[in-house]
């Protein structure tokens, strides 16, 4: 920016005495007649006034590109740094306010419990085994916050355990394997259709992170005996990874959020269920990784699904 103002000085300098000089040379040097006689060129002021205003122009010009222009889009850069960081420094406040209430919250229940069980209540066996029931529930709806935690931090400083090309069906089989005992325990049928020969490049520990989450979220919200369609098929170059349910469904005006951390549609059903409120967050967190679009479509009482889409990496 300095040198850029040298320079500007430095023409407008050299401008103004090229100006001088033929204002000298075209008004205040006399001329001879063809009869010897001197005089005065009095058309030098006309051509005098034209250089100054192309001067000017040319100077404003220069000013403009090389000081204002910069200095205004300098400001603009600031500006919306500026608003980032405030953006990011809300975030990070929200987030901590919400962590610290989550992990308040089961620790709070498990010393009160532990406290109820010391001043004697353990002498009691059945308050004493419903006692370390709740506390051993708390204990592992904690484990999953850190656990959840930890997952979304390493995605967000971009750890990765591997990048390879990787079989998409294998992974979905795998994970509704694990998946299937508790999908049991309330009745729930997990149905596959599964397009051949499909495959990925990336993380596929992050991959299979991304559908037991979805898968889990749909077991949650469903009801017993009612069924969950996973898909994975090609569609266009690219591959359609969905999971469906038939259970409680979301309203429109939730479907925005839905993926933020800590972001709950029903907060006393969410705490029945035993969520962390970072499932979805995770889920939004690998397609972003995988460079892949996530939507979700869903009506109250008429299920939801879930729609991951792989774009072809050319």
């Amino acid at each position: 920016m300095k040198n850029k103002v040298i320079i500007l000085i430095s023409e407008a300098m050299a401008g103004i005495l090229l100006l001088l000089f033929f204002f000298w040379r075209l008004y205040f040097q006399p001329i001879l007649k063809t009869d010897g006689s001197e005089r005065l060129m009095g058309t030098g002021m006309l051509w005098l006034a034209a250089s100054c205003i192309l001067l000017m122009v040319l100077i404003g010009l220069q000013a403009y590109f090389y000081l204002f222009r910069p200095y205004r889009n300098r400001i603009e850069t600031l500006e919306k740094a500026a608003e980032e960081s405030e953006q990011a420094e809300h975030i990070r406040r929200e987030f901590v306010a919400n962590v610290s209430h989550e992990l308040k919250t089961p620790l709070t229940s498990i010393s009160g419990f532990i406290e109820t069980l010391q001043a004697g209540a353990a002498e009691d066996p059945e308050i004493r085994s419903r006692f370390i029931d709740i506390i051993a529930i708390e204990t592992s709806r904690l484990k999953r916050l850190i656990e959840d935690l930890l997952v979304l931090s390493d995605i967000e400083n971009k750890r990765e355990s591997e990048d390879r090309e990787f079989n998409v069906n294998e992974a979905i089989e795998r994970t509704v394997e694990i998946l299937k005992p508790i999908a049991e325990e309330k009745e729930i049928c997990i149905l596959q259709e599964l397009d051949k020969d499909m495959h990925l490049s990336g993380s596929v520990d992050r991959f299979r992170q991304m559908m037991l989450n979805l898968i889990e979220n749909a077991i949650k919200y469903s009801y017993k005996g009612q069924k969950i369609w996973v898909r994975a098929l090609k569609k266009d170059g690219e591959i359609e990874v969905s999971v469906r349910d038939e259970g409680i469904g979301i309203a429109p005006e939730h479907h925005q959020r839905l993926f933020e951390r800590f972001y709950r549609v029903d907060k006393s059903r969410s705490k029945k269920v035993g969520g962390t409120g970072l499932g979805l967050s995770i889920v939004k967190h690998i397609a972003v990784l995988f460079g892949a679009s996530l939507r979700v479509e869903s009506q109250v009482g008429q299920g939801a699904t879930f729609y991951v889409t792989f774009h072809s990496r050319k």
